[in-house]
């Protein structure tokens, strides 16, 4: 009888042992590692008439019909959803941002899906990518996986009308002292010419921020340069390499001459667009299916006087995260063992002797 209970009490141990390991790891993977990270993030200080902008990269949102090979698609397609989802949660919380721009490749293969498809995906990605009611400004641009123009995919008319259609865009976006104009670097033949005429090059005063999927001070092509000159942008903001660059540049010539990388934690980087300098910043990836070992969301402050604060908001690692899953599944299991061992013998045993009886 003591052996019994012994017996019992053991197991009820381990149970209750492997129940605690389960939800705490579940409990800090999904929400604590979030917390903590989203607090220890620097919120850059900022007047009334400042505005912050939060930058999201790269973060590609599946659906189930794309990544269809179930379980293993479902459980992908659900957790990299989720933490993209989960992570720009946290980053608006933080910042409460007047503008908050998508820097393209929203849709994973959106440039290769017909037309119903795509609409389905920029509905989809519109109620997991959700954004409060306060943000004044939420500006797309389009990158290769949403309207083609990497290797073989190629750049049509059809594909950037059909995304500026879907997420009810221009490619010119204004708030208050702010000018924010999109140049598309896939498209060297001008296919998106019709969709610039509010894209005036007039000088109103205003900050001019150029956004665009691909960086574009690094790039050769002579009709790039022709439109960034053009632009006379005083900032430009990209993503596409889904790590966290800098490029320095003349605002005359429309090339980049230094590079750098922003890859300190609760930095805060200033730039003055005053100058003659022309500075380009790229958005690490939101997504951890890039295969990058980091990730996150770009914040910045813009001043009147033209100054710009930028840091990066790094998310926790979602390797390590399923790493630990990993591990407390192979744990749970080692401590489970020797009761489902018995289980086992004893169902064994029992239908051994039941067929013997017979």
């Amino acid at each position: 009888m003591a052996k019994s209970s012994g017996s019992l009490i053991s197991r009820v141990t381990k149970g209750g042992i492997c129940t605690f390991l389960v939800f705490f790891v579940i409990l800090y993977n999904e929400w604590l590692a979030y917390a903590l990270r989203a607090s220890s993030w620097t919120v850059i200080p900022k007047s009334p008439e400042d505005k912050v902008v939060l930058f999201a990269a790269d973060p590609q949102i599946l659906t189930e019909e794309i990544n269809s090979n179930f379980p293993y698609g479902f459980i992908t397609t659900w957790d990299s959803d989720r933490f993209v989802q989960r992570g720009l949660q946290f980053a608006i919380w933080k910042t409460r941002p007047d503008v908050v721009v998508f820097l393209g490749d929203l849709l994973d293969q959106g440039s290769k899906s017909t037309d119903d498809e795509f609409f389905s995906l920029a509905k989809h990605f519109k109620n997991v990518m959700r954004i409060p009611d306060y943000v004044k400004e939420i500006i797309f641009v389009p990158g290769d996986n949403d309207i083609g123009g990497e290797g073989s995919d190629s750049v049509t008319k059809h594909k950037i009308q059909r995304f500026f259609n879907a997420f009810n865009q221009s490619t010119v976006t204004s708030l208050d002292f702010i000018n924010f104009k999109q140049v598309n670097a896939m498209d060297d033949s001008e296919l998106s010419k019709d969709l610039l005429i509010q894209d005036t090059d007039k000088d109103d005063g205003k900050i001019k921020v150029i956004l665009s999927h691909m960086p574009l001070l690094p790039l050769t092509s002579r009709t790039i340069k022709e439109k960034i000159i053009k632009r006379n942008p005083d900032m430009i903001f990209s993503a596409h390499e889904h790590s966290s660059f800098h490029f320095v540049g003349l605002k005359k010539d429309g090339r980049a001459n230094q590079f750098g990388q922003l890859k300190e934690e609760d930095k805060v980087w200033m730039f003055n667009t005053q100058e003659e300098k022309l500075n380009e910043i790229v958005v690490p990836t939101c997504s951890y299916r890039m295969g990058k070992s980091a990730y996150g969301f770009g914040s910045a402050v813009i001043e009147k006087t033209g100054r710009i604060h930028y840091t990066v908001l790094w998310l926790p690692s979602r390797f390590y995260q399923l790493g630990v899953y990993c591990f407390i599944s192979f744990v749970v299991f080692l401590l489970m063992l020797p009761s489902m061992f018995v289980i086992i013998v004893k169902f064994i045993y029992a239908h051994v002797r039941k067929y013997h009886h017979l």
